[in-house]
């Protein structure tokens, strides 16, 4: 594939819960896009779940995607996909199974000891490789792995931040502090701290704004109109504040509710 030019997002507002978020998507140098996920084993739900959030992708940049799913326990196929009629969908299954992580393990030991050139994307997913050991112990032994390259310090801190992240699905919250912990990134937690504060500041900015723009539309509905019917009392609360304030300038000109409603349904 072409190299990775950028990262993309991976919740969109559509998704509400956390368990329906993407793992990894980058934009490529030839402007496609890559989706990976990483799975224990491949199941027609997850395939349906992925092809939710291509077409979110697609609908949000109009570029081709490769989806690529990276399975821990092994798939019998290179490809994994579902035919619904009219609406096909296709993955590339890298089977991690069929990787020696002991093996790899020591080639990869013996290269940077000898101070050769290796393949640092292999280094980040050797936790995921097929092992006897947990993955705790394989990410701790790929970081000290990493802590060997002859590099700065700081790449040697984003490897092992990749190699954690990558991992975190299959690793509980007491492991990845664990992890965070043995590495003494205080200032990546101090950070993470301060962007989730200035995070939430601004949240809160945005609903106050939009909880009054609500307030104002609806005495303007009232005011014209008489009681607030449900059914438009239920579609401003859902509404965005964009769609708010346009109505708010509209209601002068709108002679009845039922234009009120096809204007917030659509």
């Amino acid at each position: 594939m072409p190299g990775i030019a950028s990262y993309l997002e991976t919740e969109f507002a559509e998704i509400e819960t956390s368990a329906e978020r993407m793992d990894l998507n980058f934009k490529l140098e030839d402007g496609s896009i890559l989706h990976l996920e990483e799975e224990v084993e491949v199941s027609v739900d997850d395939l349906i779940r992925f092809a939710s959030y291509d077409l979110k992708l697609y609908n949000r940049y109009r570029d081709n995607i490769r989806t690529i799913i990276l399975c821990i326990k092994g798939y019998p196929a290179s490809e994994a996909a579902f035919n619904a009629g009219s609406l096909g969908y296709n993955t590339t299954v890298v089977n991690m199974s069929d990787k020696d992580g002991k093996e790899k393990m020591k080639e990869l030991r013996e290269k940077i000891e000898k101070g050769e050139e290796i393949n640092y994307l292999e280094l980040i997913f050797l936790p995921l490789m097929n092992s006897e050991q947990d993955m705790v112990k394989r990410v701790k032994e790929t970081i000290e792995l990493e802590d060997k390259l002859d590099a700065d310090q700081n790449f040697k801190n984003n490897l092992a931040a990749l190699t954690i992240v990558l991992c975190d699905k299959f690793l509980s919250s007491e492991n990845m502090i664990e992890l965070w912990r043995d590495r003494k990134m205080v200032k990546f937690f101090k950070y993470v701290e301060e962007q989730g504060k200035k995070k939430g500041k601004e949240e809160g900015k945005i609903e106050g704004k939009q909880e009054e723009a609500r307030l104002i539309l609806m005495r303007q509905i009232k005011a014209k109109f008489g009681e607030l019917d449900n059914e438009i009392s239920n579609l401003i609360n859902e509404a965005e504040l964009s769609k708010i304030e346009d109505l708010s300038e509209k209601i002068v000109t709108t002679n009845s509710e039922s234009e009120l409603v096809d204007f917030l349904k659509h």
